[in-house]
C-alpha cells in the first residue's frame, strides 16, 4: 500500500479498507502484481470451479487473459466491491478516481477484477445486483480510458 489504510468492520461486508488518510484523486494507492503470482484466465476459471479459495479469493484480472494471485497477507485483498468505486484498476495498478477522506471505506468495482463467465458471477451486498466480470478486452478499454482521464484530470498529478 503507498498510502496509509486500516482493515475493520465494513458496512458492504465483513471485513473491508479503510483510509487513514486523505487521498488525492489519481494518487496511486497500490499495485497488485509486487510479489504476486501471474496465471492465465484458464487456470484460475478452474480454481473457481474447484474451489480454491487462495486462488479465487485473490485473484484479480492483471491485463488481458492474465490474473495475479497470492498476497493474502496484503491489506488490499479486504478491499470491497462497489458499483461506484472510489479506486480503479487498470493492469494491476489501483488509483484514486477521485478525492478521498481520510476513513472513507476504499471499493473497486469487481466487474473489472473478473472473468465474464457463468462461473465467476456475485452479488452485490448491498442491492444484491449481480456482478459479472467485463471480458478481457472491455476490461482494458474501460480501464485504459478511465486511467487516462483522471491523470488528465488530476491537476499537477505525479503519481
Amino acid at each position: 500500500m503507498y498510502v496509509r489504510t486500516e482493515v475493520r468492520k465494513s458496512t458492504i461486508f465483513g471485513q473491508g479498507l479503510f483510509a487513514l488518510e486523505a487521498i488525492k484523486g489519481g494518487k496511486i494507492v497500490c499495485f497488485f502484481p509486487i510479489g504476486a503470482q501471474v496465471i492465465t484466465e484458464g487456470r484460475f476459471l478452474q480454481a473457481v470451479r474447484e474451489g480454491e479459495q487462495p486462488i479465487v479469493r485473490t485473484g484479480t484480472r492483471y491485463a488481458g487473459k492474465y490474473y495475479t494471485i497470492g498476497n493474502e497477507t496484503e491489506p488490499y485483498t479486504f478491499l470491497n466491491h462497489s458499483f461506484t468505486p472510489n479506486l480503479l484498476c487498470h493492469c494491476g495498478v489501483i488509483v484514486a478516481r477521485r478525492d478521498i477522506p481520510a476513513e472513507e471505506e476504499l471499493t473497486l468495482d469487481y466487474r473489472t477484477l473478473v472473468d465474464d463467465t457463468d462461473l465467476g458471477t456475485y452479488h452485490d451486498s448491498a442491492s444484491g445486483r449481480e456482478i459479472r466480470g467485463f471480458s478481457a478486452r472491455e476490461t482494458l478499454l474501460r480501464t485504459a480510458r478511465e486511467f487516462i482521464e483522471i491523470v488528465e484530470g488530476a491537476e499537477g498529478w505525479e503519481g
